[in-house]
């Protein structure tokens, strides 16, 4: 059987309700509970985000939102988060390529901008 197939079997009451990342519009703040640390995302546009985090020793950056990962494994579902997934973001350090995979999602918050009609 394959890794992802055990995985989502060994984790089917994990994995949540989804959120599809083309929702984002430009002001948007994105918060992502882990189950080690709360990421707050500043959308900017087109799944880039300014970064900050609860953890210091955590990216606070410039970053591309990517989609959810399956535990450990590569495979991702691009454009989507979901609770039980691994949120999967880019970034640059020091003109560097970067990827980093968070714990599992616990919780996903969406706290849309207002703008006037």
């Amino acid at each position: 059987m394959s890794d992802i197939i055990a995985y989502l079997k060994a984790t089917e009451e994990k994995v949540g309700d989804q959120f599809e990342l083309e929702q984002l519009k430009a002001g948007d703040e994105l918060r992502v509970a882990t189950q080690n640390t709360g990421y707050v995302f500043a959308m900017l546009n087109d799944r880039t985000a300014d970064l900050t985090c609860s953890r210091f020793d955590r990216p606070q950056a410039r970053v591309k939102l990517m989609g959810c990962t399956f535990g450990q494994s590569s495979s991702i579902k691009p454009d989507y988060l979901f609770c039980g997934g691994n949120l999967e973001f880019t970034y640059e350090l020091d003109g560097v390529p970067m990827t980093h995979r968070t714990t599992a999602i616990k919780a996903i918050y969406l706290r849309r901008t207002q703008t006037a009609a």
